[in-house]
């Protein structure tokens, strides 16, 4: 086999599945104006006791509750919803604040919403997540 093709080839595997791990892929919806964003990233969580004071607040100014089903994320608007999923499950949080994170890292989930889809022992997760607005 030609040595470019199989460059050429490789090279397009390689970045079809890196865009599959860390890219977004836009889906229609069942209603043709409405579109649902999917991406991969990991997620981490944090809120561990005496990590955070209760009520403390978050990027958006509400209060932090370490139990609460939120996130921070670099980007995303404050209050936009988004499912997240790991292994089958699934949880629904809403951004409310910012992270310090990078990398392949985008989603910071609090105790109570990481609690939801996995063992806080893991620390980090690689999940599936849609932006549901």
């Amino acid at each position: 086999m030609n040595k470019t093709i199989v460059r050429r080839t490789t090279i397009a595997v390689t970045v079809m599945g890196l865009l599959g791990l860390m890219g977004s892929l836009v889906v229609p919806s069942a209603n043709a104006s409405q579109v649902s964003t999917l991406a991969t990233c990991n997620a981490t969580w944090y809120g561990a006791v005496g990590e955070i004071p209760e009520g403390w607040p978050t990027a958006s100014g509400e209060p932090f509750h370490r139990m609460a089903l939120k996130a921070a994320h670099n980007s995303l608007p404050f209050g936009t919803r988004v499912k997240v999923s790991y292994q089958g499950r699934s949880v629904t949080v809403t951004i409310n604040d910012r992270g310090g994170f990078g990398g392949a890292t985008c989603l910071d989930l609090t105790y109570g919403a990481f609690t939801q889809i996995a063992n806080t022992d893991l620390g980090v997760i690689p999940v599936q997540y849609e932006i549901l607005r």
